[in-house]
């Protein structure tokens, strides 16, 4: 039953956001990613709906729900606080765990601690410093061997979003291939 409560919440959260992209939004996620994950979640939304019952993301709800509770009942924070700007024809759209005052909170899990913060999620950072105007992000990673924080303080520019709106790479990084639902059928997929 817990199961079926915290995937329908997950598919809920899912169909917001492809809604958002049906209104021509463009999202963060969607800036720091292969450009052909967008792409094949239009194409095949019963893949796209079936990565809400991997037990990874069952987790990582899990861990975002009650660490965004914590947040709100100790510190007042904000919780899923949306964000959009626009730059010419382009809406960029965020969504950010938490803010306390101009200080972001972005939550992650992880398998290992190997190489934390991630490359991506630094990036994620600094383009949520730009959409809401913040003065640093705390990355709080809790993986099973640590919970530990990093502060990204730096943030992107315009051109810096117009540049990855146009950055068509197909993976952005090597490993996404790995973790991606659409590998099975997808004509850049790397093996590494």
């Amino acid at each position: 039953m817990i199961i079926e409560i915290v995937t329908e919440w997950r598919l809920r959260e899912l169909e917001k956001h492809r809604k958002l992209r049906d209104e021509g939004f463009i999202e963060v996620t969607d800036l720091m990613r292969c450009p052909l994950k967008r792409e094949f979640e239009v194409r095949y939304p019963d893949l796209y709906r079936a990565s809400a019952y991997t037990p990874a993301t069952i987790l990582g709800s899990l861990v975002h729900i009650g660490l965004e509770s914590i947040l709100s009942n100790e510190l007042n924070a904000e919780i899923e606080v949306r964000g959009e700007k626009t730059i010419g024809e382009h809406r960029i759209f965020g969504k950010i765990d938490a803010k306390v005052g101009k200080v972001g909170i972005e939550i992650k899990t992880s398998r290992a601690d190997f190489e934390i913060p991630y490359e991506h999620h630094i990036l994620q950072a600094k383009i949520y410093n730009w959409l809401f105007d913040l003065d640093k992000t705390i990355l709080v990673y809790i993986t099973p061997d640590r919970v530990t924080e990093f502060i990204v303080d730096e943030r992107v520019d315009e051109d810096e979003i117009l540049k990855m709106i146009v950055d068509k790479t197909t993976p952005k990084y090597d490993w996404e291939c790995r973790y991606c639902h659409f590998s099975l059928l997808c004509p850049s997929r790397k093996k590494k």
